[in-house]
């Protein structure tokens, strides 16, 4: 499988850096936990980076290939004695997509790498680093030759518990607000 994912991936090299973009954003964390029997949602607004590669494929498709970075900061449960969050996570994603003019729109599949804390006020932490799969979906408009926006959202399935408290980490949600620097070559 890694063979053929190699041979896919190699030619695609030739074309990724025609057109480039860097990207800084805002976003939106919504994670679905447990504590012991009742489910809760926790959020919080921080920032995304990104920097992706578009690949037009034909007329009307494109592939977009992209890393990114999101400072997500969710207290899951936070007690005198104890902290649990899911702090950050780095991404790598595929999204092929559509496009017509100044618009595109995208689905997105791809891996992160989520990071998760669990700490008590005697100094112990627990650090949990971990791949999940998301997908997603995004809107893309190009608002000049350099300078785009992108709306999307992220899903993923992560389950992660605390060993501090009796809360459960199921899945989160992302929304993202992007704004894109173009590079063309």
């Amino acid at each position: 499988m890694k063979k053929v994912l190699i041979i896919f991936i190699i030619p695609l090299f030739g074309w990724t850096q025609h057109n480039f973009y860097l990207g800084v954003g805002s976003i939106t964390t919504v994670a679905n936990l447990t504590e012991g029997t009742e489910s809760t949602q926790r959020e919080n607004m921080d920032f995304g980076l990104y920097y992706g590669n578009n690949i037009k494929l034909s007329g009307k498709f494109m592939t977009v290939l992209e890393v990114f970075y999101l400072n997500q900061k969710v207290v899951l449960n936070k007690t005198r004695l104890s902290k649990f969050e899911l702090h950050q996570n780095i991404g790598f994603g595929i999204k092929p997509g559509f496009y017509s003019g100044k618009h595109s729109v995208h689905l997105s599949t791809g891996i992160l790498g989520v990071y998760v804390f669990d700490q008590n006020n005697e100094g112990n932490q627990f650090d949990h680093f971990d791949e999940s799969y998301y997908v997603g979906l995004d809107y893309n408009y190009d608002v000049t030759n350099n300078i785009s926006c992108n709306l999307g959202i992220l899903l993923s399935d992560f389950n992660s518990i605390s060993h501090f408290s009796n809360s459960e980490l199921q899945d989160f949600t992302v929304l993202q607000f992007t704004l894109h620097y173009n590079i063309q070559k």
